[in-house]
């Protein structure tokens, strides 16, 4: 949802005191990451043969999925201008242009960069639904030249004539920025230049990056800026000097092992609703954190949680404005919870002075805000009892992360095509032998499934054993169609990872799960498995309706008040079940479609699903997880135990409650504990849970988004109270119940929309009016039975 950005105006700080000229970066003879390459190292995305196919594109047989910028007159060699090239990569085959598309599922792009140094002059514009991948094996450079223009080298949205932005940035889904070093040390230091301008939202992800930036006084650089967006994911970053290592604003984020050092200011917060931060390690900077934007009567940060972080010879920590009467009443609030400082004499900085002394420590907990544990508000700022870790969760005293595997090291040799094998991938071909046939062999042959770019059409469940690893190309998808799936009270699982029983490992990346047409019995994945340390999903999908090829757009499924049985589309988007533990989740975004992303005007549609992410087993890691637009909840724990969430994000369907979650259009099944909203929520206001929480112990939410925009498509009851919106969108969107709930601990719970926060056994806890925030309302700290 479109809200006004806050003001990016900023006073500049002062540089520290051991940052001078001759400490400047940019000498390309001496760093050996910044030489033109003259050769590119192996790397089997590189090598595999080029048979990705766009299947629902008007000319799927002549688009081509996979381009290397050397193909488009890229030269590579540190002084030839390769901005034209690059763009030309980029646009080649009638994409989806900023300003000229607003969203696009049929042109889908990676565009390769192999070794070497790309001299850009403008600003590289990734259209719809791109990756733009380096070599990991000898990470490509861009470098900007002293007279570079553009808002970003690499700019994700880029501003049209008019001051309007390239597509609406909440919009902005599917996209990924990896392996590359983006210098910007050519340009002046006084002359504003930026690494990478990201405005976007789900299913993004930028990985494994290097910026180079002036350390000069007098820099006026930013590594990456944000200021709008409903994303996001952001992981394996490195970046040097400048003003800003980052100048952020974006609804939420989930940022993880990030390296700042040499910067005046690490981290500038221009606004949020809420934000993860998580291994990050900032050093030599002025400021490490700044969330001082807007004043103490005009807060525009909203809530802020810092963990398993260190920072390092930086005189401020958190620069923050926060007091018992700052405006709105619960903006700025603020979670530190194991965080390292070495030689930070201010941990955290008020208007007035030090609010808390640093040095050479370890800050267990702190915080400020409103609290409730459970029962609440209480204004607060100090130090506080942390989260009792559960070791299955940990590498050592750390939540475990893993990034996305990139099999870097593997040769070509390692890995088998999909299509190769024998599977079309044309959305029309029976894919379903072909696929499960792949699968099977990969496993026993030890070796990795890539499913070349496609859409694989199946009648009937892919069954994914233990040791399978699997990758696609820009997002490949495995459609589920016809009779298998039909019956919503018989669900039937489309990907299931491992049989009750198994134990192992899996690795799944770069993919979607969807339906065609009617189907609402298909429960899109469901995770069987025991699975090993490590195992999980980094960037697959589900995505249902609202795109070609699904039979499911504006003309199938308008909205409407009468349900149509053939948008009735899928039964559950994912299932960890009793056996299925260990699942490691990073970046995945299960979406039923709210509009028609291939339609020029992005209409709203009317897409049934019944339910989000079920979890009833223990040892879960949900890193930057979105669950939006199911019927009866969007993320449900159910017995379970152990599980680490940060920062979810959710979105009641815009058609509630017309009809409404009492279980309409899907019964409810008492086997799977579906909620019975009965007579708790209110006529009129009685839609989807956010988050329901039953029977279950030790759930750590590192953030969380719970979010309910519209009222039968009317988004009257989620304006600002400013504006008079009285949160009534419904009565309840987070529920925690049963006599064995326990451990339940939530930092920087946002909720929109929704007259109760918090309910407890049917009992409303923490009133919205009471937590109004800058745009959501907001609890920084809620304890259940800790």
């Amino acid at each position: 949802m479109e809200i006004p950005v806050a003001s990016l105006t900023k006073a500049a700080p002062t540089a520290p005191a051991s940052t001078t000229l001759a400490t400047v970066i940019g000498n390309a003879t001496s760093r050996p990451e910044l030489k033109a390459a003259v050769a590119d190292p192996g790397y089997w995305l590189k090598d595999m043969p080029k048979q990705g196919l766009a299947a629902f594109n008007d000319n799927p047989a002549g688009y081509k999925v996979f381009r290397n910028v050397m193909d488009y007159g890229a030269k590579g060699d540190g002084s030839t201008d390769d901005t034209a090239a690059i763009n030309r990569a980029i646009s080649d085959g009638n994409r989806c242009a900023p300003g000229q598309c607003e969203s696009s599922t049929v042109t889908p792009a990676i565009v390769y960069f192999p070794a070497g140094t790309y001299v850009v002059s403008t600003s590289i514009f990734p259209y719809y639904m791109t990756m733009l991948i380096g070599n990991p094996n000898a990470l490509p450079v861009l470098k900007a030249t002293a007279g570079f223009t553009g808002l970003g080298v690499i700019d994700g949205n880029p501003y049209q004539p008019g001051g309007a932005p390239g597509w609406t940035s909440t919009n902005i889904f599917m996209r990924q920025v990896r392996n590359l070093v983006v210098d910007l040390t050519a340009i002046p230091p006084a002359t504003a230049a930026t690494g990478i301008h990201w405005a976007t939202s789900q299913a993004t992800s930028l990985q494994n990056i290097k910026i180079l930036m002036t350390q000069a006084t007098n820099s006026q650089q930013q590594g990456i800026f944000i200021e709008n967006g409903s994303g996001g994911f952001m992981a394996d970053l490195d970046i040097t000097g400048g003003l800003y290592g980052m100048n952020i604003g974006n609804q939420q984020f989930t940022m993880r092992n990030i390296k700042i050092s040499r910067a005046v200011t690490g981290i500038s917060q221009i606004w949020n609703w809420g934000w993860l931060y998580q291994g990050f390690t900032i050093s030599d900077c002025t400021t490490a954190f700044s969330m001082v934007n807007g004043g103490s009567n005009e807060q525009n940060v909203g809530s802020v949680i810092i963990i398993d972080s260190t920072i390092t010879n930086c005189p401020t920590f958190v620069d923050q404005v926060w007091t018992t009467t700052s405006q709105p009443p619960a903006a700025g609030q603020l979670i530190l919870e194991n965080v390292a400082l070495n030689n930070v004499p201010v941990a955290v900085k008020g208007r007035s002075g030090t609010v808390l002394a640093g040095g050479t420590t370890t800050i267990a907990a702190w915080g400020q805000g409103n609290r409730y544990t459970p029962d609440g508000p209480q204004k607060w700022q100090g130090a506080f009892t942390p989260a009792s870790r559960p070791a299955g969760l940990l590498s050592g005293n750390k939540y475990y992360v893993k990034s996305k595997p990139q099999y870097e090291n593997q040769p070509t040799s390692a890995f088998i095509s999909v299509r190769s094998a024998g599977a079309r991938g044309d959305g029309n071909t029976d894919d379903t032998t072909a696929v499960q046939n792949a699968i099977n062999s990969a496993v026993s042959s030890n070796k990795i499934l890539f499913f070349d770019h496609g859409v694989y059409k199946v009648t009937k469940t892919i069954y994914v054993p233990p040791g399978a690893r699997m990758v696609g190309e820009t997002y490949s998808n495995i459609m589920a169609a016809g009779s298998t799936w039909s019956s919503k009270t018989n669900p039937v699982p489309v990907i299931q990872i491992g049989k009750a029983g198994e134990s192992g490992s899996l690795e799944w990346s770069d993919m979607i799960v969807s339906t065609q047409g009617s189907a609402p019995g298909a429960k899109l994945i469901e995770w069987n498995l025991a699975a090993s340390q490590g195992s999980g999903m980094w960037d697959v999908h589900t995505r249902i309706g609202g795109a070609k090829g699904t039979n499911q757009q504006v003309a199938q499924c308008p909205t409407g008040a009468v349900i149509k049985d053939e948008c009735l589309s899928a039964y559950m988007s994912m299932h960890i079940t009793k056996t299925g533990t260990g699942a490691y989740l990073e970046n995945n975004w299960l979406w039923t479609a709210d509009h028609d992303l291939d339609d020029a005007r992005s209409t709203r549609i009317s897409i049934y699903t019944g339910r989000g992410l079920l979890v009833e087993s223990s040892n879960i890691w949900l890193y930057g997880t979105g669950v939006e637009h199911h019927s009866l909840y969007q993320y449900h724990f159910v017995n379970a135990k152990n599980v680490f969430a940060g920062f979810i994000q959710t979105e009641t369907p815009y058609w509630q409650p017309v009809p409404d979650a009492r279980g309409q259009p899907y019964p409810l099944n008492t086997a799977l504990n579906d909620p019975n909203y009965g007579t708790s929520c209110l006529p009129g206001n009685c839609d989807a849970l956010g988050l329901r929480i039953l029977n279950s112990q030790s759930i750590l939410v590192y953030g969380a988004g719970l979010y309910s925009f519209f009222n039968n498509y009317s988004t009257d009851c989620s304006k600002k109270p400013s504006e008079g919106g009285k949160a009534d969108c419904q009565s309840q969107i987070f529920s925690i119940e049963g006599g064995s709930a326990s451990g339940v601990l939530i930092y920087g719970l946002n909720t929109i929309g929704s007259l109760s926060m918090v309910t407890i056994d049917g009992s409303d806890k923490a009133k919205w009016s009471d937590n109004v925030n800058v745009f959501p309302d907001t609890i920084g700290l809620f304890s259940y039975k800790v």
